[in-house]
């Protein structure tokens, strides 16, 4: 099955957001996010896990390698900052396990 649709919530300078509701990753079929540019991830796990952010695009030929991040018991953690030009339109998430959540959010 194709990967997870999570649409960022978008952020401006204008008007203030209730935080969004998190996401559970899709630990079987990943998920994924558009970036502008400016995603930011939120990622909060209450027992443990990783999570890998892959991305499709490649720079001169090569793939560009994905980042995993470690989260330990119960902790938040947050990335983001991913030029399109490097990263691509899209970024593929996936949760080791389906209880870490997600917060997607873009000021772009």
């Amino acid at each position: 099955m194709p990967a997870t649709l999570i649409t960022p919530t978008y952020l401006d300078h204008k008007t203030a957001v209730v935080k969004p509701v998190p996401t559970a990753c899709d630990a079987v079929n990943g998920n994924r996010i558009p970036n502008s540019g400016t995603l930011s991830l939120e990622m909060t796990s209450t027992a443990g896990g990783t999570v890998t952010v892959a991305f499709p695009n490649k720079v001169d030929g090569q793939t560009v390698p994905p980042l995993s991040y470690t989260l330990t018991g119960a902790q938040t953690k947050m990335a983001g900052g991913w030029p399109v030009s490097l990263y691509g339109s899209e970024v593929l998430v996936t949760g080791s396990v389906n209880t870490i959540t997600l917060v997607a959010t873009d000021a772009g």
